[in-house]
């Protein structure tokens, strides 16, 4: 695949192109870096945002909106519904706290998975959080252990709310993650090359200093390069000099 330049990006000429699972990783993770977002919750976060693009929900496009919303997210606030007296074949009940989507996605998955594993019925209903149609990233999120996921609006106390449940997955079917491994996701070059810049704000900026730290090259106090002028760090003339000493 040839890859536009950024000049080309700014061209606004309307073109897309598929961008691979290691580069939609790497923008996504930097972006999250950029965000402020808890470290503890960078690498669930860019695989949500990574999922809601292979599936269509809102992906690149709505990624900066998705964003601002992540900057204040408190995932303390996610907590189960029980009771004593709640038996056990019962629906539980979450309570998102106004989150994202994103945010309590994992652990939700991670709960009705839980229950699947006991052989009780792999559902919970989660209710109080923003972006919910989000929320439908699960199905990707529990292929990871084996199942799909469902997701439904349901209405609960006078209220909307959104039903999880797992199953077993049909075998041989590819998965999200085996679709964009193969075939990478499709995005508008523009926004691609615009998120693509702003995730390089997570880089440390170039310097005399960070060149130092670069790899094996020498370089001057003006930040010339010189000596060795190639990428590889193996210096054989040590397992040469090891050898000779023998």
């Amino acid at each position: 695949m040839t890859i536009p330049t950024a000049n080309d990006a700014t061209a606004g000429s309307g073109s897309s192109m598929q961008v691979s699972l290691r580069e939609s990783r790497l923008v996504l993770e930097r972006l999250m870096q950029v965000t402020r977002v808890e470290p503890g919750l960078v690498p669930s976060l860019r695989d949500c945002a990574l999922y809601s693009a292979a599936l269509g929900l809102g992906g690149f496009p709505e990624l900066l909106r998705h964003l601002d919303l992540l900057r204040t997210a408190k995932p303390i606030g996610l907590r189960l519904l029980e009771s004593a007296d709640m038996p056990a074949l019962e629906e539980p009940v979450a309570e998102c706290a106004g989150q994202h989507a994103w945010i309590v996605a994992p652990a939700l998955v991670d709960l009705c998975v839980e229950r699947h594993r006991r052989g009780l019925p792999g559902v919970l209903v989660a209710r109080n959080l923003i972006e919910a149609d989000e929320l439908r990233i699960a199905g990707a999120l529990a292929e990871a252990n084996g199942l799909s996921a469902t997701v439904t609006v349901v209405e609960q106390d006078g209220g909307t709310a959104v039903r999880l449940s797992v199953r077993p997955r049909a075998d041989g079917s590819p998965t999200v993650l085996d679709t964009i491994r193969r075939h990478g996701i499709p995005v508008e070059t523009a926004l691609w090359w615009r998120l693509f810049h702003l995730a390089n704000e997570a880089l440390a900026p170039d310097s005399y200093t960070s060149r130092r730290h670069a790899g094996a090259i020498m370089v001057t106090a003006d930040g010339r390069v010189v000596g060795r002028q190639d990428e590889d760090d193996t210096d054989l003339s040590l397992l040469h000099d090891d050898a000779s000493a023998a």
